[in-house]
């Protein structure tokens, strides 16, 4: 084991006591030789058609995964999903030894099962990362991790109670053998660019109708077409989709027809089944935040209501779509205040940083593809023209050491395969002198591997519950600002609301249907 592989939370001599710690009290069941890990799919949507199953067949940068994993069933509640999941693994196997599923009880049921991969809508992940774990399974959970802050709780203290291994699906942090992600969380971390005082973190497109935090409930997408999106649609258990969530008429927009090339948005912006960006794509930039903050195992005491426009689309219910704000106690002293904007503050482009780190002498920005690091240009407090000269890297050019700049996502250097950005990480590596630092994080180049070493190793892996649970707390705080229009406190160590409370917030979810309620 890396002695330094949890030094991101304790610092470095911490590290070295933990090493070779094994984080579970139940051991894999033992393994004949040659026998590979068989693992159940939960789910079959477009994430789990595109990325999780072929990363766990080996694909994807998951090289050698397929040595050690057979996928045994794929079960969604949708009959075609399921019937389709089974094929595109028995397809690849070449034979049949992948089933179709429709219920997911079946799968935690079956004791030949070491683990399963949850890529349900997140309203579900809860229920079925608990129950699986009771029932003696490995988890491998989508992000965000829960729906509430009370069932993140609840799946640390499963975690705990049942000892097994748990991976959140937050694949930033095994981006890439050298990810742009882990050189900005190493600088930052490392008090190379100062103490940290203030870090944006930027996602969502607050000018569309899919863009902002959730939304009031509605039924269907488009109103004027509900009797086409609410055809009956025989090959789903509507019952079973909606789960623990409040009944309302089914959708094909909420449960798209078949296997769909598309990700259905509709269900993430409905305040009973999501939170909009804030778990959607907040889930990765608020989670590098915390990465790179240093606050994996805590959080803000102050969440700050925005300052920002109400929104006029009537979709939003008059919503606020980004500026809110959420400070945090700095190791060094004083407050780290980390800010939420938009994808880009320049249009509503994928142009923007994803997460930008302002130290008392530096600043590091990083968004998938791209990363720039400023040294030297003391203490900024970030506004509007500040943002915009760093996301066009024109800001203080004088003191930029490196950077790669690209389109977000798909960048060209990933296009052009002109190592424009491995060029620029091996340079402040260098610069830096990272493979010396004194705090050393966890570095994995693959989510579901590391998942899978894991496993097998039963030691914590990159992501593990409370990680992956104090991420979505984030996501969760984040859109309750805008849910209720208000500011708080909180209690990081409780994971409670702390103070006055005129809104009537809460952490937990409303009621949960026919039973489903999550219990430990």
């Amino acid at each position: 084991m890396n002695i330094n592989r949890r030094s991101f939370l304790f610092g470095s001599a911490a590290a070295v006591t933990l090493a070779g710690q094994a984080t579970t009290k139940t051991g894999l069941r033992p393994l004949k030789p040659g026998e590979k890990l068989r693992v159940g799919m939960i789910g079959y949507g477009i994430q789990m058609r595109t990325a999780l199953i072929p990363q766990f067949l080996g694909k994807l940068g998951a090289t050698g995964v397929e040595k050690q994993v057979e996928i045994v069933s794929v079960c969604d509640c949708d009959k075609v999903r399921a019937a389709a999941g089974a094929k595109h693994v028995n397809d690849f196997y070449g034979k049949k030894v992948c089933k179709a599923v429709y219920d997911f009880r079946e799968v935690l049921k079956d004791e030949t099962i070491d683990a399963v991969c949850i890529g349900t809508p997140d309203f579900w992940h809860a229920y079925m990362a608990v129950e699986a774990m009771k029932h003696g399974k490995d988890v491998y959970c989508e992000k965000p991790l829960t729906f509430s802050i009370e069932e993140s709780k609840k799946v640390i203290e499963a975690q705990k109670k049942y000892g097994r291994v748990f991976q959140v699906g937050s694949m930033q942090r095994s981006w890439a053998k050298l990810s742009e992600f882990w050189v900005a969380c190493m600088i930052a971390r490392n008090g190379m660019i100062g103490d940290i005082k203030y870090v944006d973190a930027n996602f969502g497109f607050s000018g569309k109708k899919l863009g902002g935090p959730s939304h009031p409930v509605r039924f269907f997408d488009v109103p004027e077409n509900a009797e086409k999106e609410g055809a009956p649609n025989p090959d789903v258990d509507w019952d079973m989709w909606l789960g623990p969530a409040k009944w309302r008429p089914y959708s094909d927009q909420l449960a798209p027809r078949g296997v769909n090339k598309f990700y259905p948005m509709f269900w993430r912006f409905d305040d009973d089944l999501g939170t909009g960006y804030n778990g959607d794509w907040g889930a990765h930039y608020l989670d590098t935040a915390q990465w790179g903050m240093g606050m994996d195992r805590s959080g803000p005491y102050k969440i700050i209501r925005s300052d920002e426009p109400y929104s006029t689309n009537l979709f939003h219910g008059a919503r606020r779509q980004y500026g809110m704000k959420m400070l945090f106690k700095s190791p060094s002293g004083g407050d780290i205040e980390l800010y939420h904007g938009p994808f880009s503050s320049i249009k509503n482009d994928w142009g923007g940083w994803g997460t930008v780190f302002y130290g008392t002498d530096g600043i590091v920005a990083v968004a998938r593809g791209k990363i720039a690091v400023w040294k030297g240009t003391g203490l900024v407090k970030p506004n509007l023209d500040i943002r915009r000269q760093i996301e066009k890297a024109t800001f203080m050019p004088e003191k930029l050491i490196a950077a790669s700049i690209g389109k977000d996502y798909g960048t060209d250097a990933v296009v052009k395969k002109d190592n424009r950005l491995a060029n620029t990480l091996e340079k402040l590596m260098a610069e830096f002198d990272l493979k010396n630092a004194k705090v050393q994080l966890y570095r994995s180049e693959n989510q579901v591997k590391n998942f899978v070493e894991c496993v097998k190793s039963r030691e914590m892996p990159v992501s593990d519950a409370e990680t992956g649970a104090r991420s979505c707390i984030l996501c969760i705080l984040c859109n309750m600002s805008y849910q209720y229009d208000t500011g708080f406190e909180w209690d990081a160590d409780k994971m409670e609301l702390k103070g006055d409370n005129p809104k009537g917030l809460s952490i937990k979810r409303e009621h949960y249907r026919n039973g489903w309620d999550v219990v430990v």
